[in-house]
């Protein structure tokens, strides 16, 4: 990187920091009854969709140490057909405008819904 920029944020999320809470994950996500979706899961860990249930748990556990790979995961949706539409949840369109960059006609898909 040619320049880094402090960012604030409210935790290491998505980092080595935060591993210790790996394994406490892990055992809710094993109580949990995760049903095979009817839509597949698709993960920011890998960008890739997911069905399987032990699958998706064994996903979201390495969520909290794997970096985000959101840019990835919505132009895979975009180029395969797969995004129709997407909502955005709170004030501001912050998801839409990321979107934009990707891909302008499937930014125009995305609604924003007040909370």
């Amino acid at each position: 990187a040619r320049m880094a920029v402090p960012l604030a944020v409210a935790g290491a999320f998505h980092t080595d920091f935060m591993a210790s809470a790996v394994d406490k994950l892990k055992e809710a996500l094993a109580a949990a009854d995760i049903k095979t979706p009817r839509i597949p899961v698709v993960s920011n860990v890998d960008a890739k969709p997911h069905s399987d249930p032990a699958e998706i748990r064994e996903i979201l556990a390495k969520q909290v140490t794997a970096p985000v790979r959101w840019e990835q995961q919505m132009k895979g949706m975009v180029d395969s057909g797969e995004f129709e539409k997407g909502f955005e949840l709170g004030p501001g369109k912050v998801i839409a405008g990321i979107m934009k960059r990707i891909d302008k006609a499937a930014a125009g898909n995305i609604t924003n819904v007040q909370v």
